[in-house]
């Protein structure tokens, strides 16, 4: 069994759904058959959707998509689109980083796309390249110190050490993204949170 086969494995064993797709078509065809017209779906900042084209592919859909990237939103109107997310019938994010032993890692900015995975929207779909697959807790840990946060720290033009250094410092920074770190290793209803993994290098 190799690492992919043996964290899908262990994911079920968490009560935690999770499938193998090939390529961001087989993806796409899944969310056309699960979500219906007139769904509400959130999405997750998450560099690895926005390279598959999901939040496009929302933007076509007749559906009440809360679409966080909408260039009219003001402040106080994207904070009210966040806690519209903990009632979604879809809520579509990704993962810094899952265990071969079936944990899901995530490290977060404000908290708003670790929230509704924990508690919330009726189905939450979890898409994630097989890059994000590590072996160990440590592992996972040293993912998102010395690459996911640096990376996204550079990616939203923040003032951290990391941004400069390539690797987590353990800053104090009024720009600091890393303050909600979630782990994810079960859940009480066996058919909300599912990982979507799909082969291939996406996102960090």
């Amino acid at each position: 069994m190799d690492i992919i086969e043996r964290t899908i494995h262990n994911l079920k064993r968490n009560k935690i759904k999770s499938r193998l797709y090939i390529s961001a078509e087989n993806v796409i065809d899944s969310l056309e058959t699960l979500i219906n017209n007139g769904s509400k779906v959130g999405v997750g900042d998450s560099v690895t959707l926005e390279t598959l084209g999901i939040y496009n592919y929302l933007r076509s859909r007749n559906i009440l998509f809360l679409d966080k990237y909408d260039p009219s939103l003001q402040k106080e109107q994207k904070k009210d689109l966040y806690i519209q997310n903990f009632s979604a019938d879809f809520f579509i994010a990704s993962a810094n980083a899952i265990t071969s032993t079936g944990k899901i890692y995530n490290l977060d900015g404000n908290g708003s796309r670790v929230a509704p995975m924990i508690y919330g929207p009726k189905k939450v779909i979890l898409i994630c390249g097989v890059n994000k697959i590590v072996a160990t807790d440590a592992d996972a840990i040293n993912r998102i110190e010395e690459r996911a946060a640096p990376l996204d720290a550079k990616r939203l033009e923040k003032n951290t050490p990391c941004v400069r250094t390539g690797t987590c410092a353990h800053c104090k920074s009024i720009d600091k993204i890393c303050n909600y770190y979630t782990i994810i290793q079960g859940q009480f209803d066996p058919n909300r949170i599912e990982v979507w993994f799909i082969q291939g290098d996406y996102g960090y």
